[in-house]
């Protein structure tokens, strides 16, 4: 059985309307709710029951046991505003899930540089890094660790413009992906560490009288420099990765 163009619509309007924001999320879902129907339509199930049995399924799902909770109501004040049944709560468990998962991968490439045989490049990288930061003035080193910190909006932007194209030309549904959203936060993580280091050494200057890139900038360099590479390197392994939202 081959689902027509309105049906296919009523059940896009549906996924939509339960709160899903995200285009792979959606996709999935979308999949998802065909499959299930057409299997149910091969056992005789005519598409208005079929899909009232899928449908339900996401509309109660984690849904708790109370007589005066009503159809299509996914908000609980008592649980920070965030959706406690629905689709709403499962594009929030994929969320939090994606989002665990690819912060976990992130740190374990960050560790495989240090694990053998890489450590030997990494250190390679590092003396030459060292000897760089010796030669070059404090103020270029800033710049080049100032790159590094931003390589991974450099990365994200094209993907993020192409998709933001194609919700204007009505392509896709959604601009935003589960993985762009959840990859941005490392993306965060390194801008606000960079943030950081430029706020000590403007304190350091202001109230301290003490530059720190003028007595000590060798060591603050040459480590910051180190640090920010690898974890550029390490952002764009992490990003040409492929993470999946598997329905179970």
């Amino acid at each position: 059985m081959s689902l027509t163009t309105e049906q296919l619509d009523l059940i896009s309007k549906e996924i939509i309307q339960g709160g899903i924001k995200y285009q792979d999320l959606y996709e999935e879902l979308l999949d998802h709710y065909i499959l299930a129907i057409e299997n149910r339509a091969v056992q005789g199930q005519t598409f208005e029951q079929a899909f009232g049995e899928v449908h339900t399924d996401f509309v109660n799902y984690r849904r708790p046991p109370r007589a005066w909770d009503h159809y299509g109501v996914w908000k609980d004040y008592t649980n920070g505003g965030k959706p406690e049944y629905g689709l709403g709560k499962l594009q929030v468990e994929y969320e939090e899930t994606l989002t665990k998962e690819i912060s976990k991968r992130h740190w374990q490439i960050m560790k495989n540089y240090f694990r053998w045989p890489t450590i030997i490049t990494t250190l390679l990288v590092g003396l030459l890094t060292f000897q760089f930061a010796y030669l070059v003035p404090p103020k270029a080193c800033i710049w080049i660790i100032f790159a590094c910190a931003f390589f991974p909006l450099v990365l994200i932007l094209p993907e993020s413009i192409r998709n933001l194209k194609q919700y204007l030309l009505k392509n896709r549904m959604f601009a935003n992906s589960l993985k762009t959203n959840a990859v941005s936060g490392r993306l965060l993580f390194s801008i606000t560490l960079f943030s950081c280091v430029l706020n000590v050494i403007n304190v350091s200057n202001r109230f301290f009288d003490y530059e720190l890139l003028k007595h000590n900038p060798f060591p603050i360099t040459a480590g910051l420099s180190c640090f920010y590479i690898a974890y550029s390197l390490s952002f764009y392994q992490l990003y040409r990765e492929r993470f999946k939202v598997n329905m179970a």
